[in-house]
């Protein structure tokens, strides 16, 4: 039986990105830059082999270095994976009137342009297959066999974050779907989840850049405490979570601040709030005390989008001459700009009045160069912390709390003990270090799990 000719175009013919428009941007950078020289390569022509699979080598080992090096789990091959991943972070029209409306808002016309894309790209990008094409003429010009199946990333830690699960769905349904859901199906992932950098995190910190460029900085692997970890605080918690609800809802919430002992929870529990309600628009933005003084900056970036943003602001403090409380007390109170209502602020501090006092401060005229209306001020720092909608307090855990924290974790982690071994090493681990604390619970069992 004759085989058949290597150069029989039996499978999708690749296509440059000159045949598309909107998803045009996809094939930016050398490697796209590659892609296209390769897709114009006419492979039946003998000319045009030596060519074609010099620029074959150079173009998997673009996806080579990419891919290799990914921390996501990856979809379908080496190559799909990529352009997936290019997809999904590609900015278009498309992508960004979904992320605002959905599919129910996409215009008739710009649907089936980008349906009639997708399709194309589907076919003629993700379903080529290169092996079938090229082992042949690889293998008779002494080249190694260059397979996208076998590129495979680093290994991917788990369970994975929301937004990574979320991801990992929406490619796997691009590859399996008949190609007219397709197009519906990715509004409503970018409805969902946000597009861009709204996309790949549910939580970010506030960088202020030398160079003025400040901005958004994702944090991708976020603490996975849950709530129903926390022990104790009750009542204090059921307050947080009637203020979340309502403004997840979209009803309104207040600020909110939460002081207390050291490691009584204060900042564990903002980070389960945001776990407990991504699913419902909750985002985090993670604010230095410093940095309060950009909140107009950091208000740009987050207004008039869709989700709901915690401004996380953790052991917030002022020193005596500190002017940077001006950036707090004018985001609390408002002004010109208001605060826009998918933004609230939740601080901790271990200092019910934000900022520190000496008693020098109350006695006025001592010096000639002390401030002629200085109560004034005193009581402009002192009453900061009026200024938030919900004051809660963490205080240190009695004894028999401290023991339930230290039950609760190490159930979390899977320690087997008898009640009243754990409990003996448990209080022995808090009279060496620090006192009973949920932090000190955590360590404790952290300690334990270690030495299993």
């Amino acid at each position: 039986m004759k085989p058949p000719n290597p150069n029989t175009p039996t499978q999708n013919e690749p296509y440059p990105s000159s045949r598309f428009s909107i998803l045009r941007e996809i094939f930016g950078g050398k490697t796209g830059e590659r892609w296209d020289e390769l897709a114009r390569v006419d492979f039946e022509k003998k000319s045009g082999q030596k060519e074609g699979l010099g620029l074959f080598r150079k173009f998997w080992r673009g996806i080579l270095e990419s891919q290799e090096f990914t921390t996501h789990p990856q979809v379908g091959s080496g190559l799909q994976d990529y352009f997936l991943e290019k997809l999904l972070d590609d900015p278009n029209l498309f992508h960004r009137k979904a992320e605002k409306a959905g599919w129910k808002g996409i215009t008739p016309s710009l649907a089936r342009e980008y349906s009639a894309e997708l399709a194309d790209f589907k076919d003629h990008v993700l379903a080529v297959d290169w092996n079938g094409k090229l082992d042949r003429l690889l293998k008779k010009h002494g080249h190694p066999r260059l397979s996208f199946d076998e590129i495979k990333g680093l290994e991917v830690e788990m369970p994975l974050p929301v937004w990574m699960e979320e991801r990992r769905r929406i490619k796997t349904l691009i590859l399996s779907s008949p190609p007219k859901e397709i197009p519906g199906l990715v509004a409503d992932y970018f409805y969902r989840n946000g597009l861009g950098l709204f996309g790949r995190s549910r939580a970010f910190r506030w960088e202020v850049s030398p160079k003025g460029k400040n901005g958004l900085v994702p944090i991708e692997a976020v603490d996975p405490i849950r709530l129903e970890n926390l022990v104790g605080y009750d009542e204090a918690r059921r307050a947080l979570l009637d203020n979340i609800e309502g403004f997840v809802a979209g009803k309104g919430a207040n600020n909110v601040l939460i002081y207390g002992e050291r490691g009584t929870g204060k900042s564990s529990t903002v980070k389960a709030l945001l776990n407990h309600y991504q699913d419902r628009g909750l985002r985090l933005v993670e604010v230095t005390p410093r940095d309060l003084m950009e909140f107009h900056q950091i208000l740009r970036v987050l207004r008039n989008r869709r989700e709901k943003f915690i401004l996380f602001v953790d052991d917030l403090s002022f020193e005596e001459n500190e002017t940077s409380y001006k950036g707090l007390k004018a985001l609390l109170e408002g002004g010109v700009e208001s605060t826009p209502d998918n933004v609230i602020l939740i601080a901790t501090s271990n200092r019910r009045h934000l900022v520190r006092e000496f008693f020098s401060e109350r006695e006025e005229g001592v010096r000639k160069d002390s401030e002629v209306h200085g109560q004034d001020t005193i009581e402009e720092k002192l009453s900061l912390s009026d200024r938030f909608g919900l004051v809660v307090s963490f205080y240190t855990p009695n004894q028999e709390t401290y023991l339930k924290i230290v039950e609760s974790w190490a159930k979390v982690e899977g320690i087997k003990l008898t009640s009243g071994e754990l409990h003996s090493r448990a209080l022995l681990w808090a009279r060496q270090n620090n006192g009973p604390s949920g932090r000190t619970a955590r360590q404790f069992v952290k300690q334990l799990k270690g030495k299993s």
